[in-house]
């Protein structure tokens, strides 16, 4: 007698079996090695994850059956209408027609196995033969006496295994098509969480925290309070290099001290609107030397060009930032290129120092500084600053697309009380 299709003898539903492959893939996810995590983008890695968990739901090609005939015996001794001569206890066995009906079928074999979340209390029976686990053929048989077995009879019973092998497929592939459209936000949250791990225990990017030492008589800069706003296959391994970056807590209390001195050039706008670009950078350079024992430094010479201001550590960048005069929004991405081509490492925190002294109309210039920043090439979301009057965003590395760079804008009005 052919198996029961859509069952098996553990009852194991197909519930169960897309509940463990996703966890498979979520452990997969989790043990993926930090050279491998760093040799793709996110998506990358999603779409590598997605090709390799997701499931091929199984369509049956009816229109392509075929069927087989051939004689055989067969056994009557249950049939109560039947009267013959009985022999012992064993089978009576009558002259019979077998018909075969192979059916091909795409998808995964392994889907035969399994019982749907919707399902019949007469699952069609068969025998399955799968060609990689892709695709094959499931074949339908059943002998009937040749005194019995008319044509009508046969074909009664072939549009009966044809609509159960149909209306399974149709259950399976709701129960697939589910997994498979679930399967990449489930990818997603693993490879977040396999980074944010990696990042955390120093494995990915080696990012170590800088010591930046505050000097024991720097002035502690005092906080303002204010309200918050309220937001396919692997890549090829990348060597991990050992690369560094200040912690967030050392990030917050630079921009804490830029923070400081940019509000008083506010205060006392006519003492500083004589000065250019560089004399300015010079004021905020002094006054971080002043919290960081001559760690920070001007001019130093980057990858492209010269940057405004540098904290280095062991002749790698921990901070870097760019200090310009407004002059509209194309120099505004122009000064936000030159930043990027400055950093080659991931997850460089930067800031940008913008100073107006031409513009009047302040306040308009500040509601359209986000559109200027996110019309940039490069621009990926916009983050929240926790300031009123400064912005943050992310920003696509200039060499690496996979390598996400925050940048923090300051915009400082230096004007003299008319537009130019």
């Amino acid at each position: 007698m052919d198996d029961l299709l859509f069952y098996n003898d553990r009852r194991i539903d197909l519930s169960d079996v897309l509940r463990a492959q996703t966890e498979k893939m979520k452990a997969d996810i989790a043990d993926t090695p930090a050279a491998r995590m760093n040799g793709g983008t996110d998506e990358e890695l999603i779409e590598h994850f997605i090709s390799k968990y997701e499931i091929e739901p199984l369509h049956i090609h009816e229109d392509q059956a075929e069927a087989d005939h051939k004689e055989t015996k067969v056994d009557v001794s249950h049939d109560h209408f039947r009267r013959f001569i009985r022999e012992g206890s064993g089978p009576v066995m009558v002259k019979g027609d077998a018909i075969s009906i192979r059916v091909p079928f795409t998808g995964d074999a392994e889907l035969f196995k399994y019982t749907p979340s919707t399902r019949s209390f007469n699952p069609p029976r068969g025998r399955v033969h799968g060609s990689g686990g892709l695709g094959g053929t499931v074949t339908l048989s059943l002998a009937l006496p040749s005194d019995t077995g008319d044509a009508d009879r046969f074909n009664r019973w072939i549009k009966e295994q044809l609509d159960g092998l149909k209306q399974y497929e149709s259950w399976i592939r709701n129960d697939v098509t589910r997994f498979n459209n679930e399967l990449r936000q489930h990818a997603q949250h693993a490879v977040t969480a396999r980074r944010q791990q990696l990042e955390k225990q120093g494995s990915l990017l080696g990012k170590l925290s800088i010591p930046i030492r505050p000097r024991s008589d720097a002035p502690s800069p005092t906080p303002i309070p204010m309200p918050k706003k309220v937001v396919k296959p692997l890549p090829k391994s990348r060597p991990v290099e050992q690369e560094y970056g200040i912690s967030n807590e050392d990030y917050e209390y630079i921009l804490k001290i830029i923070r400081q001195e940019s509000r008083s050039f506010e205060s006392t706008p006519a003492t500083f609107a004589g000065l250019g670009e560089e004399a300015l950078r010079d004021v905020v350079l002094a006054h971080l030397n002043g919290h960081f024992e001559g760690a920070a430094a001007g001019e130093r010479f980057r990858k492209h060009g010269k940057t405004d201001i540098c904290i280095e550590h062991e002749n790698r960048a921990a901070f870097v930032s760019e200090c310009k005069l407004w002059k509209g929004p194309k120099a505004l991405h122009e000064a936000v290129d030159q930043l990027l081509g400055y950093l080659t490492w991931r997850d460089t925190r930067t800031a940008l120092i913008l100073w107006n002294k031409s513009v009047k109309d302040f306040a308009k210039l500040q509601s359209d500084l986000a559109s200027h920043l996110e019309s940039h090439p490069k621009f990926v979301r916009s983050a929240d600053s926790g300031q009123p009057g400064e912005w943050r965003v992310i920003m696509q590395s200039e060499s690496d697309d996979g390598r996400d760079i925050l940048i923090h804008i300051f915009l400082v009005d230096l004007s003299p009380g008319e537009s130019a």
